[in-house]
């Protein structure tokens, strides 16, 4: 027997689901909606099992994970129902489900948790530098002395182990719910793996089917890229990217930072643009989290750029104070957002469409299974 949760659908409002008690089940949201598949139809069954409380239905679906956000259902809908709002707020609440520390749900349901949270990594961070640093050479800009990038990399490698363990164990828990797929080659597993989650990650071409979603790909993908780049940067290049050496504008680090930073400035500044001007439907509402995230990005690129300008115009005090903003900005974003809210779904939406897919292999298996048994 299904488990029935009644206060589902108030903690699903808590997320920002605030309109779905108006839907009367009519369906047209399912199909109006592009990214809609035969056997993966949504958002009307994922909103009747959370106006139902079937809690397990919503937790083992991948379906709001297929949804891109495009605002079509939205405007489609003859009761003003917001169902693209209730898909949103059903990923937030399966982001919670996954996270067995329980600290996603405190963080997306207390602005005090996400505020406190931020502002003690933030001191943390500077704390720790403040702490750790080295000479303060003013006679020039040396960030080598003043934070040694051992240092640097030392604290990169705590914090991608800790957030790779945290992010892998919510993962596995999500597989768990949502994949009910046996006895499927492990080959196979490989081979669905390379074609569905190695292109969406990279690509998310999937948000392209919806025609209202381009400039939200563009946007999407210039924020990825730009901060992948500066990922590899700091962590794979940091001895040339935290360095002493004035380079060329044209040295591949400086451009490809630049390149990046300014990839970062458009991407977070369109988002934060239509959430203040509530441009578009799916702008009419921000959860707190999605200012969090935002905010957190913007501070982190700005601090960023500011450390080049100092450093280029030799203004050692100012480089080496705004470096450990800048520090102070990073940990929050990474630790708060990549285990624990919005920055998950990087990894959260290609994987969903490589669980659907081994669900769908073990079915069709499964089917011709039983023909052949009835044809014998």
């Amino acid at each position: 027997m299904a488990k029935v949760n009644p206060k589902l659908i108030n903690e699903l409002k808590e997320l920002g689901a605030f309109d779905i008690s108006a839907c009367y089940s009519c369906g047209i949201c399912t199909v109006t909606c592009p990214l809609v598949q035969e056997g993966h139809e949504f958002p009307r069954k994922i909103i009747r099992y959370a106006i139902l409380g079937l809690e397990d239905k919503l937790v083992s679906s991948t379906e709001p994970w297929l949804c891109y956000y495009c605002g079509e259902c939205t405007q489609s809908c003859p009761r003003g129902a917001d169902p693209a709002g209730f898909m949103m707020a059903t990923r937030r609440y399966l982001t919670t489900r996954y996270d067995q520390t329980g600290f996603s749900k405190r963080l997306y349901k207390s602005r005090f948790i996400e505020f406190i949270s931020a502002a003690l990594l933030f001191a943390l961070t500077v704390s720790v530098i403040y702490l750790l640093h080295g000479p303060i050479v003013l006679s020039k800009v040396d960030l080598d002395s003043f934070l040694p990038t051992h240092l640097v990399e030392l604290g990169d490698l705590v914090i991608l182990v800790v957030l790779s363990g945290l992010l892998l164990a919510n993962i596995y828990r999500m597989y768990r719910f949502t994949v009910s797929a046996k006895g499927i080659p492990f080959l196979v597993h490989i081979k669905e793996f390379i074609r569905t989650v190695v292109p969406h990650f990279l690509t998310q071409v999937r948000m392209l089917k919806c025609s209202r979603n381009t400039i939200n790909w563009i946007m999407h993908v210039l924020i990825v890229y730009g901060y992948a780049t500066i990922f590899i940067l700091v962590v794979v290049f940091l001895p040339l990217f935290q360095t002493n050496i004035i380079y060329p504008i044209y040295n591949p680090v400086r451009l490809g930072g630049y390149l990046a930073s300014a990839a970062l400035i458009v991407g977070a500044g369109y988002g934060i643009y239509g959430r203040i001007r509530k441009n578009t439907l799916v702008r009419q509402y921000s959860h707190s989290t999605d200012w969090l995230f935002l905010t957190l990005l913007y501070l982190t690129i700005v601090s960023g750029i500011l450390i080049d300008v100092f450093k280029y115009l030799n203004l050692p005090l100012e480089t080496y104070v705004i470096y450990t903003i800048h520090l102070g900005f990073v940990t929050p974003l990474l630790v708060l957002e990549v285990p624990f809210a919005k920055w998950s779904h990087l990894a959260y939406r290609p994987l969903a469409i490589y669980f659907t897919r081994l669900n769908d292999i073990a079915k069709t298996k499964s089917e011709a299974h039983i023909l052949v048994k009835v044809s014998n």
